[in-house]
């Protein structure tokens, strides 16, 4: 088998990377539009962080667009790449979680070809349009979560539509990540273990699903080992900066390995949950849903599924990898319900259907291909937390 190993993102990595910033930016002009939420990079003080950076290199022009919100909309997207365009920014800055990161790396592809980003997200029957050109990106995350600094992807949702799709080319890689794992002491608890999780899914479904690239699955494997073992402490400890750091580390790892491998049906079932309840974390929502999924996959690769279970630390059998899962979430504050979190029982007939209609080509690298009736039935037991 041949396998392809394709990263043509640099990265900066360690404490204090955020002060390359201005000496990256150099080389793509001398004005930035700085795409971050409302308030936590400011509150954090990493958006001052980076602005003085960028001054002290001869960056004084810079456009703030500070509307990111969790599971960010196409109408964002849209509105950024208009001021992008406007303003005739040379690059982009994406500062914050992944969520800011998508953001940012999509307005890169609409401010420089014709369209709008739905334009550009990917349906089972592939996308309307093929970009061409990108204007430079830089990701400096301040979450370790989603590993958008280091991949090709950008999650969107449609307000309107109720869907969430994902835009995915390569012109959308960043030219650069700025991994500064200080940035992310400032979260809470609460935030550290959603985010945590998302990277431990990534981790999980990449070195599970039926894609194949031994060169990536050694970083999903890393990724489950530092998650395990330093998620746990970040929560309990938010200021510990070593566990701070291999996580970090980790997110970016499990980011390589869906680059190559991909998701499955983790991912496939969440997106319509958190497309229809915007307040539902995506990182919880995959919460909700890990175990359940877990239970119905671990027969479709048992070798694997037992591997994952050794490396959270459990004898090494397919069928404890469902324990695995249970048990850390319990640990993390994350086991929940859909119910717990306001799903309305009356909408998982549709959230069903949107996952056949918008992501049923993740049943095909699934460990275990699902009918409608089973997603149905997996939906059922998440909302009233059956196992």
């Amino acid at each position: 088998m041949v396998i392809n190993f394709y990263r043509p993102v640099e990265v900066f990595f360690g404490k204090g990377a955020v002060e390359k910033t201005g000496e990256v930016a150099r080389r793509y002009g001398f004005k930035a539009l700085i795409v971050t939420g409302k308030e936590n990079a400011k509150k954090s003080g990493a958006l001052d962080k980076v602005i003085r950076s960028l001054n002290s290199h001869g960056i004084q022009e810079y456009i703030l667009y500070n509307e990111v919100i969790p599971n960010p909309t196409d109408k964002i997207v849209n509105e950024g790449a208009r001021i992008a365009v406007e303003e005739k920014v040379d690059f982009i800055i994406g500062l914050g979680g992944g969520s800011a990161l998508d953001t940012a790396k999509a307005i890169s592809i609409v401010s420089s070809n014709e369209g709008s980003v739905w334009d550009y997200v990917k349906y089972p029957e592939g996308p309307r349009l093929v970009p061409y050109l990108s204007r430079p990106v830089i990701c400096i995350p301040t979450t370790a979560g989603t590993g958008s600094e280091v991949d090709k992807y950008s999650v969107i949702t449609n307000e309107i539509r109720k869907e969430k799709l994902v835009l995915s080319h390569s012109l959308n890689y960043p030219k650069v990540a700025i991994i500064d794992p200080e940035l992310t002491i400032t979260m809470s608890p609460e935030l550290t273990a959603i985010t945590g999780f998302d990277a431990l899914t990534h981790a999980l479904e990449s070195l599970t699903n039926r894609a194949e690239n031994f060169m990536a699955e050694e970083c999903s494997v890393r990724a489950i080992e530092l998650i395990s073992k330093w998620l746990p402490v970040a929560v309990e400890e938010p200021e510990n900066y070593e566990a701070r750091e291999k996580l970090a580390y980790a997110s970016m790892l499990a980011g390589i390995a869906i680059d190559h491998l991909g998701v499955a049906l983790i991912h496939a079932m969440e997106h319509p949950v958190s497309a229809h309840y915007p307040h539902v974390a995506h990182g919880l929502g995959l919460a909700i849903l890990a175990p359940h999924i877990t239970r119905f996959n671990y027969k479709g690769n048992p070798e694997k599924y037992a591997l994952f279970a050794k490396l959270m630390g459990y004898e090494e059998r397919p069928e404890l990898a469902v324990d695995a899962v249970v048990d850390f979430l319990e640990r993390i504050g994350l086991l929940k319900t859909l119910k717990d979190v306001g799903v309305e029982e009356g909408i998982l007939d549709r959230l069903t259907e949107d996952v056949y209609m918008l992501a049923r080509h993740s049943f095909l690298i699934n460990p275990v291909e699902p009918t409608l009736d089973d997603v149905r039935e997996l939906y059922q037991r998440a909302y009233e937390g059956k196992l």
